[in-house]
Parts: structure tokens; C-alpha cells; sequence
């Protein structure tokens, strides 16, 4: 019974030890890590983003009139932003994804009989070759694309 005690005791600190060594180890490593070599710089941690922005009018294909309440929304697998278009068919989209992809515009006629109806649109806007401005470290910045004029077919 004694010498299982002795033994119980001696592997608890032999235990202690092992998990303050260790811990020492993963502290000097750690750090050693943030600024290897000549580099000034500090490590980054997250995913590379930009700031997509997307703006247009959207118009009634049967007479250019403008057409309101048209829902838009800046979209890749899912929706980043969305908007609605004003009085004017304006509206403005931004959204953060990883940089340089090719992001989509979704155009639905959400308020029914209001402004008349509308067919769905779906217009791919391309951020693949365009400049991105104010970026830094893992931020590529901000690029934007005016998609001029849309227009909406009745439906």
C-alpha cells in the first residue's frame, strides 16, 4: 500500500514537470515564430478580404422608366448586402469577400403588382482584373463596379 502511494506520488510530479517543460517549449516556439529572421513586420492571422461595391440603375425594359423597390442584392454562394432600388432605380451594394472573385448582382421584384412585375435577374460582376485602392497586409482593399443601366423585362 505504501510503496503504491510512493508510486502514485513520484508520477504525479514526474507528470508536473513534463506539462511545465512542455509549456515552456510551446512558449518559446510561439514567439519565436512572430518575427523570424530580418523581417520588422508581425504575423498576420485571419483569411485575405477586399470590399466589393457594386451600384446600377435599374429601368423597365418596355418604357426606360425607372422602377423602384426592385430588391438587389451583392452575392457570391450567399447574399453580402442588399438594397433597394429608390424612386430614381439607384441603388448600392458592398459587400467583404475573399479578393478577386467573380461576385453576382441579384435583381427580384419583391413588392408584386406596386411597380408591375418583373422578371428575376441575375448579372455577374467580374472583380477578376480590378484594381483594388487603400489595401494593406491581408486587406487587398476596395474596387467597385458601376453596372450602368439594367434593364428589367416585364413579365
Amino acid at each position: 500500500m505504501v510503496h503504491k502511494l510512493l508510486r502514485e506520488k513520484i508520477m504525479a510530479r514526474v507528470s508536473k514537470i513534463y506539462r511545465i517543460l512542455i509549456s515552456a517549449l510551446l512558449t518559446l516556439l510561439g514567439f519565436s515564430c512572430v518575427n523570424a529572421g530580418n523581417d520588422p513586420g508581425y504575423a498576420e492571422y485571419g483569411v485575405p478580404s477586399a470590399t466589393y461595391k457594386a451600384k446600377g440603375v435599374v429601368v423597365s425594359e418596355s418604357n426606360n422608366s425607372p422602377i423602384k423597390g426592385i430588391r438587389a442584392e451583392l452575392k457570391r454562394d450567399w447574399a453580402m448586402d442588399t438594397a433597394y432600388t429608390d424612386s430614381e432605380g439607384f441603388f448600392s451594394l458592398k459587400g467583404d469577400e475573399f479578393p478577386n472573385q467573380k461576385l453576382y448582382v441579384e435583381l427580384i421584384d419583391v413588392d408584386g403588382e406596386a411597380n408591375g412585375s418583373f422578371v428575376k435577374m441575375e448579372i455577374e460582376a467580374d472583380y477578376t482584373n480590378k484594381t483594388f485602392t487603400g489595401g494593406g497586409g491581408w486587406y487587398s482593399g476596395e474596387a467597385e463596379i458601376d453596372l450602368g443601366t439594367i434593364k428589367m423585362k416585364p413579365k
